[in-house]
Parts: structure tokens; sequence; C-alpha cells
């Protein structure tokens, strides 16, 4: 499947995985298949997902919050290029700003502008 540490297209994940290439939780049979994150937005990343308020990443991340199949994360290195972390499984979910501030500090956005944060653990 993927090897940690290698580098992969979109299109080499999104053939593996299905669900959007664009979206950084792409859902496909109501769950998360993946997550694509840029550490810009993700400080924290792969231990801790950051999810704004747009639409889309609330839904990706209220699903992906109940889940418990593991996912395989990518940490964006450069246009099209992610580097595969391994597979991690939620262990937290954070809707309180009180309970996740600290995790959103360098990560571009204002407390105001998320809408959940995801702790992850590696399986």
């Amino acid at each position: 499947m993927f090897e940690i540490g290698k580098e992969y297209s979109r299109e080499d994940i999104h053939k593996v995985t299905g669900g959007s290439k664009h979206a950084f939780l792409p859902v496909k049979g109501g769950k998360v298949v993946a997550a694509r994150l840029r550490q810009d937005l993700n400080p924290h990343a792969p231990d801790i997902i950051v999810c704004d308020g747009s639409a889309s990443a609330r839904a990706a991340g209220r699903t992906l919050a109940r889940q418990t199949d593991p996912i395989p994360i990518f940490l964006r290195t450069a246009t099209d290029r992610f580097r595969y972390a391994g597979e991690y499984v939620v262990a937290t979910s954070m809707t309180a700003p009180a309970g996740y501030a600290e995790f959103v500090k360098n990560s571009g956005f204002t407390l105001g502008q998320i809408s959940r944060v995801i702790r992850m653990k590696r399986r």
C-alpha cells in the first residue's frame, strides 16, 4: 500500500483510497479515507488535525471524530507531493476552544475559524 516516509501525489493517494482528490479529509462511503495535511495549517500534524469552519471541513471533521477505522495521514511537502506518515486512529475530538486553543497557535487560523480539533494516535 503506502510506505512511511515515501512521497505520493494526490492521484496516487486517490487511486488507493478514493474520495475527493481536493479535500484535505476525503470521504468515501460515509468514512474519511485519508488526511492530506499542510503543516502551515496543521503545525502539530500528524498528531493533531485542525478543522476550520467551512461546511466541508465541519462535515469531514464530524465524520472522522466518530470513526474507529484507521486512516493514512500524509503531510504536504510541495505542490502535489505528500509524505506518508503512517496509519492513525482518532484518540479524542475537541469542539470547545478552551480545549484546543494551544493547537490552533501558528496554524494560520483564529480560534473563531475552527470547528473542531482532532487528536490522532499512531496505530
